[in-house]
């Protein structure tokens, strides 16, 4: 995959190419920051092949940010929201201590918290569709699989990773 520049005159410009040990399949939107840099994840690749959290900045130089190792989470498909702090959180669709997944906070430097891991039962498993940073100071997301019938759940995760199952 790629991070390209688009124009408003339609001008498209490639700015970086992942090559596997960056990062691969970077599917999700990117999220600008303070300092102007955009942020975001690749589903695979690095060196693990876990998946990444990047940093590229307009003129197409891009650092791995935190590369995932299973046991912190695998697979960031959906991307990233950022906190009022600047802080960035987020899900991997697998990972963690049962493979379910997780929910993440990262910093810009890159200090990695891993906020919770999912069990696959009621809490639910394999988080897809992304958080929501919500007006209460809480994070919402969905999971794909787990809860009372199999069939996901809906969460709510705070800054400190207590997880409630809505």
């Amino acid at each position: 995959g790629n991070v390209f520049q688009v124009t408003p005159s339609g001008s498209l410009t490639s700015l970086h190419f992942f090559n596997g040990t960056d990062g691969a399949y970077p599917s999700s939107v990117l999220v600008q920051a303070a300092d102007g840099s955009f942020y975001g994840t690749a589903e695979n690749g690095g060196p693990t092949g876990w998946g990444t959290v990047f940093k590229i900045t307009s003129a197409g130089v891009l650092t791995t940010v935190h590369a995932f190792n299973s046991q912190d989470g695998g697979s960031p498909v959906p991307g990233l929201v950022q906190d009022t702090d600047g802080s960035f959180y987020g899900t991997t669709y697998y990972g963690g201590t049962t493979n379910s997944g997780t929910v993440f906070r990262i910093a810009a430097d890159g200090t990695f918290t891993n906020l919770y891991s999912f069990t696959g039962g009621g809490d639910g498993s394999n988080p897809y569709g992304g958080l929501l940073l919500a007006s209460d100071g809480n994070f919402y997301g969905t999971t794909l699989y787990g809860g009372t019938y199999a069939d996901g759940t809906v969460f709510r995760i705070d800054r400190n990773g207590t997880l409630t199952t809505l």
